[in-house]
């Protein structure tokens, strides 16, 4: 398992004014060594004033903290806070955009940005009826067969292309500025053509120019920039940096 604590303070000089030396994470995230569903949690904390640490874990400690009812749903991620723990990666990512200002003061605009939450349900559970396929040829197939011209795939992809286009800001919510459905889209569209599925490649995102546009819009906001500056070489979180997909436009 991989821990890494991030001392998120916005002002340099806070620790110093409070005495602080090296204050532990009180919030503490547990997920999977990939991006998955909890990437766009990582990035709002990232973005956030809060002190936080990523625990990646493998299958034996989840299996063990599933046992010891520390999962309040049976499934990661969750969040330990200093008030209890959070389960459900949207639950938490809207508790982080509220930390993080990451959703709209005003009440239309902040339900707009929950009806794109919603919405976008569908999508990130495409590829669900496929893992339990244990054999490769037969996997890549089905998930092949997800994106041709009338699979799920495809048709959610042209709903979201068509539900960005209709943005006069070019975030995906209409709002003024970045929010956490954006981060949510941003996260769960491109990560699906990192290369770690079988059978999706990102070739297919050539017929999306709209989510593409999308894509450099997000990966060259300032904050988003800066948090994929440094990913490790062979990272599936290259599909998150600015110019990933330059080679299909």
């Amino acid at each position: 398992m991989q821990n890494v604590e991030y001392h998120a303070i916005v002002d340099p000089n806070m620790a110093k004014r409070r005495h602080i030396s090296n204050p532990p994470a009180p919030y503490q995230l547990y997920y999977f060594p990939i991006p998955g569903k909890a990437e766009g949690v990582r990035v709002a904390l990232a973005l956030s004033n809060l002190i936080w640490r990523d625990n990646e874990i493998m299958g034996e400690q989840f299996a063990q903290m599933k046992d010891d009812g520390q999962l309040p749903w049976g499934m990661v991620p969750i969040l330990q806070t200093p008030f209890g723990t959070l389960a459900e990666s949207t639950a938490i990512l809207r508790y982080i955009g509220e930390i993080a200002d990451l959703t709209p003061t005003d009440p239309f605009q902040a339900a707009k940005v929950d009806e794109y939450l919603d919405g976008m349900e569908p999508f990130s559970r495409i590829l669900s009826g496929t893992f339990s396929i244990e054999d490769v040829d037969e996997r890549t197939k089905a998930r092949q067969a997800i994106f041709n011209e009338e699979g799920d795939g495809t048709k959610n992809l042209k709903l979201l292309q068509t539900k960005i286009s209709q943005s006069s800001t070019g975030w995906i919510a209409n709002t003024e500025n970045m929010s956490i459905a954006d981060i949510r889209a941003f996260c769960g569209i491109f990560g699906l053509f990192s290369g770690n599925f079988d059978g999706i490649d990102k070739s297919i995102l050539a017929d999306y120019p709209g989510l593409l546009e999308y894509h450099d819009k997000v990966a060259n906001e300032p904050r988003i920039t800066k948090h994929y500056a440094n990913i490790a070489e062979g990272s599936l979180r290259w599909t998150y940096q600015p110019n990933a997909f330059a080679d299909l436009v």
